[in-house]
């Protein structure tokens, strides 16, 4: 492989059901999750090695969240995340039959160019590849080379799932802050005020005062006693 090699598939539910488990009116979860989507999509078409990304929606009318980033869009609307991506991963070999594929979920608040662009490299080394995410049952990130399928497992248990899919898991510790997913208001409070991520940093800053009064005043821990945050 070479640079530019690989196409990023952004997955993206329909933004009046996204980020349910956060107790926000709304229209507050459906701003939160805009922004998630358009600080990721924006990472991820400046990480190094990306040619290209591929947002898959739910819903025609979600189109405008991104139509000024310079992405392609796939419209799989009630599908599920994990047909969602293999639709995503098709337009992408359909237009780029050499390349490489990467699914990416839209909600990694910590995402950044660099750390993408050197997680996609350690997964160069692998047909398949995937990192678990940081509660160490899930999966953020799932990759694979050209000529191999992507076969997504994503769901509860998904990193077990993954492995015995036979995908490699990546345990670089640099690969940190793509391991952390935002669900809740308690992880909110963690990821404010950011600097490179000005979407979210501006839905955030627009959240009422009540909402910002129910974010924990401590952080939440994870299972081993280790902090949310990279």
């Amino acid at each position: 492989m070479t640079g530019g090699d690989w196409v990023v598939v952004v997955p993206q539910k329909d933004f009046r059901q996204a980020k349910s488990r956060m107790e926000l009116d709304p229209r507050d979860r459906q701003a939160v999750a805009r922004a998630l989507l358009r600080d990721t999509v924006t990472a991820a078409r400046a990480a190094s090695g990306v040619a290209e990304v591929v947002v898959v929606l739910d819903r025609r009318r979600d189109v405008e969240a991104v139509d000024d980033l310079g992405v392609r869009h796939v419209l799989a609307a009630g599908s599920g995340l994990n047909e969602a991506l293999r639709q995503g991963e098709r337009a992408a070999r359909t237009r780029r039959p050499g390349c490489a594929v990467a699914a990416l979920p839209a909600d990694l608040p910590f995402v950044e160019p660099a750390v993408l662009g050197r997680a996609l490299a350690y997964a160069q080394a692998h047909d398949r590849a995937f990192l678990a995410d940081a509660e160490g049952h899930g999966t953020t990130l799932l990759t694979a080379r050209p000529g191999q399928e992507l076969r997504p497992f994503y769901g509860v248990g998904s990193r077990a799932a993954h492995r015995r899919s036979g995908a490699v898991e990546l345990v670089e510790r640099d690969l940190a802050p793509l391991r952390f997913d935002v669900d809740r208001l308690a992880h909110l409070r963690l990821v404010s005020p950011l600097v490179n991520h000005p979407n979210l940093a501006e839905a955030l800053g627009g959240l009422p005062p009540e909402a910002r009064g129910r974010m924990p005043a401590t952080h939440p821990t994870l299972p081993e006693g280790q902090p949310w945050i990279c």
